[in-house]
């Protein structure tokens, strides 16, 4: 009898034990706020094209590499043409600004020479008319009067046409250098560099191929890595900014932790979830990752497992 209830005791303190542990493992886990999550890069993935039409006719990075920004990345078919037409407008500029001087130079020569024989024919005419009326004739008079008018026309015509030259000069280099501008310009448009600081992680078009409006190359900053975590709505108030997230996956060799960093205002209609974004410690492990779905959990502040 007495061995019977020593067996009911042990039995019962077991029992109690058990139970104990199950109501402390129930309410640990009730500490915790499981989730799903996305690995994105700080800044999201960027997305870069060339200009419709473009094709493209080099690639001067690869997958992997890790650039600065304004590096180039491509170029398109439309630079080489550029090219050229810089180079022909830069001859036109320096024809306007060479050949127009020459020429500017030429006429001044020829407005000086005009006014020497203008100088001259009114003289010649001063002299005729100081030495009385019994030295010349009417016929002379009227000789020596048409060389002047002759002289002044030809003058005013050298005058008028050096402002003429001038102007030309002055409009021939203006759309040289507008030609010049414009075609630089297309070439800096058929140049893509890189918009920041990342790394390469996927070329997507070929030498040759036209890109037609879609993606050419894409890249992000790794430096930063994020998880993006579907949090459900009647939990969101349970956490804050800087609290310690846990995130798994059975790709992941090993746990990476963060912390929170922003917390979503808009639920979802469809799924009731708010976007919360933590930061990751570990960026390394993470960028090599990235849009995998991994487990997120948090544990909540010791007063709210209280």
């Amino acid at each position: 009898m007495k061995k019977k209830i020593f067996l009911v005791c042990c039995l019962t303190i077991v029992l109690v034990f058990t139970l104990l542990s199950a109501t402390s493992a129930i309410a640990a886990e009730k500490k915790k706020i499981g989730a799903l999550g996305r690995i994105k890069p700080h800044g999201g993935v960027i997305h870069i094209g060339i200009p419709p039409g473009n094709i493209i006719s080099s690639v001067l990075v690869k997958r992997g590499d890790v650039v600065k920004k304004g590096t180039p990345l491509l170029i398109s078919r439309e630079s080489y043409p550029n090219e050229a037409e810089i180079v022909g407008a830069e001859m036109d500029l320096k024809e306007a600004n060479t050949a127009g001087k020459k020429a500017i130079e030429i006429k001044k020569l020829e407005s000086t020479i005009a006014k020497m024989e203008l100088e001259h024919a009114r003289s010649a005419l001063k002299r005729m008319l100081e030495g009385g009326s019994d030295t010349y004739s009417a016929q002379a008079k009227e000789e020596r009067e048409h060389a002047v008018s002759l002289a002044e026309a030809k003058f005013n015509l050298a005058n008028k046409e050096l402002e003429r030259l001038k102007l030309n000069q002055e409009i021939n280099t203006s759309r040289a250098s507008a030609k010049v501008k414009a075609g630089k310009i297309k070439a800096q448009q058929s140049r893509v560099s890189a918009p920041i600081d990342g790394t390469i992680l996927e070329i997507s078009q070929n030498i040759g191929g036209s890109a037609e409006g879609d993606v050419v190359v894409k890249m992000a900053d790794l430096s930063r890595m994020d998880v993006l975590a579907d949090v459900f709505e009647g939990d969101v108030f349970k956490l804050s900014v800087g609290e310690k997230a846990t995130i798994t996956s059975k790709a992941l060799s090993n746990s990476l932790t963060g912390r929170i960093t922003a917390i979503g205002r808009i639920v979802s209609t469809k799924s009731r979830n708010v976007e919360i974004m933590i930061r990751l410690d570990n960026a390394d492990a993470a960028s090599r990752l990235i849009n995998h779905e991994v487990n997120v959990s948090f544990d909540l502040p010791s007063a709210a497992g209280k």
